[in-house]
């Protein structure tokens, strides 16, 4: 099981406390006195009056995918007067996806919406809790620990893509007619887990939107993992193939470029061809089939990620017709430090997160680096509860073959809910206790914003980085460490030295 810390999208309930207050503070008083008159109601019973804090945290997810991923609240107002219950009213003025806690959801203007909500566990290691709609025609696209069986559905997708051996079962399994199979699942499921949504037109044409785009989003997002990981030209071309019919599909539908959902699709999308080594230009001319949004999409996604030249940059904020990419364009253009977060290396809060090694000994993620020999080092992000990461284990303990490497240090990082499971796990594929370490609690939620900001990390387990031991980048998407040949260090490009590049590494943690 995920645990809880380990979201597809990072989640920073501190700040949304932060937010949420600020936001609502003045009780809806508006700056001429009038009061505002919120549109939308949220009402949460509760168990005990203790579970209150952890759903005080409202926030909002950015609609057009970039950093940060969650937004300050709409203009909201929160009561806590009444005993066992949570009233939460605010202003929305079109869909949008609301973050409450740690979940997610989609909700409309208008919308009246009560859940129940429960804590059933919370100690220092480990917390579990449970949702429920009790009325209120929203639906959940991220539910934590609680599971969604749409999120398990597309899980098993992207097993399956790993079992395809040969170009033509990927060509057949991304065929239009496999898509939409696939795509009405989702849309079955989404209802399925969320029984008293209604299905009137609207409502079914937004639920089927909604799961075709999260198809896709994690179809791109896979071929571009499968796509890294091996060097077989044949599947490699399928794979581009696979990744170009998928964009024409996604063209056939009727899209709302306000949602973040469908955005996050062809920024995968634009992802792979980037992993693909192509330009900016080459990017722009795989997007030829789009329409004028999308384009605009790709070029502000050029520009957020530095891969535009002088003559590229010059006049592209009044090609940008798209308003809400026209405002964030401007954003971007007098942010003088932007692309310092992307500047290749690991960054203070990443150095500072803390671990445990097999003896429970804490220590900083910086350690890791200033105590590792070797040049390079392999992360395998994992865990206990994940079936894919034990089958990579159980591959790589029939021949350890990098246990002894002078060139590159494998190591295990175990995301988990407690410290329960994690030793057995290291004792059953006796792999080399000195690389493997445990992450929990804060630690995760950390690691996970951080890896997503810095290295494009989607949060799905296993996942593979490479770094110099100077806590710099090599590849965001390296193979399997049980694939992992020590000589493919010797294959890779010379490492620019260029002060300019970006900011300096972060001065080393102090363990207190």
């Amino acid at each position: 099981m995920q645990p809880d810390f380990c979201k597809t999208l990072p989640i920073l309930a501190v700040l949304f406390i932060l937010s949420a207050s600020c936001f609502s503070q003045n009780i809806g008083e508006l700056s001429e006195g009038k009061k505002e008159v919120y549109n939308t109601t949220i009402v949460i019973n509760l168990k005990k009056n203790a579970d209150r804090e952890h759903l005080l945290s409202l926030g909002l997810r950015n609609p057009l995918a970039f950093d940060p991923l969650y937004l300050p609240p709409p203009p909201n107002t929160i009561d806590t007067s009444t005993n066992l219950k949570t009233v939460i009213k605010t202003t929305i003025e079109k869909p949008t996806y609301l973050t409450l806690g740690h979940y997610i959801l989609h909700i409309e203007p208008g919308d009246s919406l009560n859940m129940d909500f429960e804590v059933l566990l919370q100690t220092k290691e480990r917390y579990k809790d449970t949702i429920n709609i009790n009325h209120g025609n929203v639906f959940f696209i991220w539910k934590g620990d609680a599971g969604l069986l749409l999120e398990k559905y597309l899980g098993s997708i992207a097993g399956s893509l790993k079992d395809l051996k040969t170009a033509d079962q990927i060509t057949e399994f991304t065929s239009r007619e496999s898509l939409r199979s696939m795509a009405d699942s989702c849309t079955a499921l989404i209802y399925k887990d969320h029984p008293i949504l209604k299905r009137d037109s609207s409502t079914f044409e937004t639920v089927k939107k909604n799961g075709a785009d999260r198809l896709l989003a994690r179809l791109a997002y896979r071929l571009a993992l499968l796509y890294t990981n091996t060097k077989n030209e044949s599947i490699r071309s399928a794979i581009e193939t696979s990744e170009m019919n998928m964009l024409e599909y996604a063209s056939l539908q009727e899209e709302n470029y306000d949602d973040p959902v469908t955005l996050v699709y062809y920024r995968n999308i634009f992802y792979f061809f980037k992993e693909m080594g192509l330009d900016a230009q080459a990017i722009l001319e795989r997007f030829n089939g789009s329409n004028d949004t999308v384009k605009q999409y790709v070029q502000l996604n050029l520009f957020y990620d530095g891969m535009l030249n002088e003559e590229q940059k010059l006049g592209l904020i009044d090609k940008l017709t798209y308003p809400a990419f026209k405002e964030y364009a401007l954003q971007l253009d007098q942010d003088s430090n932007r692309g310092i977060e992307k500047s290749g290396y690991v960054n203070n809060e990443i150095r500072g997160a803390r671990l445990f090694d097999v003896n429970d000994k804490e220590l900083a993620f910086d350690e890791l680096f200033k105590t590792t020999a070797q040049p390079y080092l392999l992360f395998d992000f994992s865990g206990s509860w994940c079936k894919p990461c034990l089958e990579e284990m159980s591959v790589y303990a029939k021949t350890r073959h990098l246990d002894n490497s002078k060139k590159v240090r494998p190591i295990w990082l175990f995301f988990e809910n407690d410290k329960t499971k994690w030793l057995n796990v290291v004792e059953r594929y006796n792999l080399k206790k000195e690389n493997c370490f445990l992450v929990v609690g804060e630690s995760g939620n950390i690691l996970q914003k951080q890896f997503a900001l810095l290295f494009d990390w989607e949060g799905e387990f296993p996942h593979y980085f490479l770094f110099a031991k100077e806590g710099e980048i090599i590849e965001k998407r390296a193979r399997p460490v049980s694939l992992f040949e020590e000589n493919d260090v010797d294959n890779l490009p010379p490492r620019e030295k260029n002060k300019n590049s970006g900011p300096p590494i972060p001065p080393p943690i102090k363990t207190p």
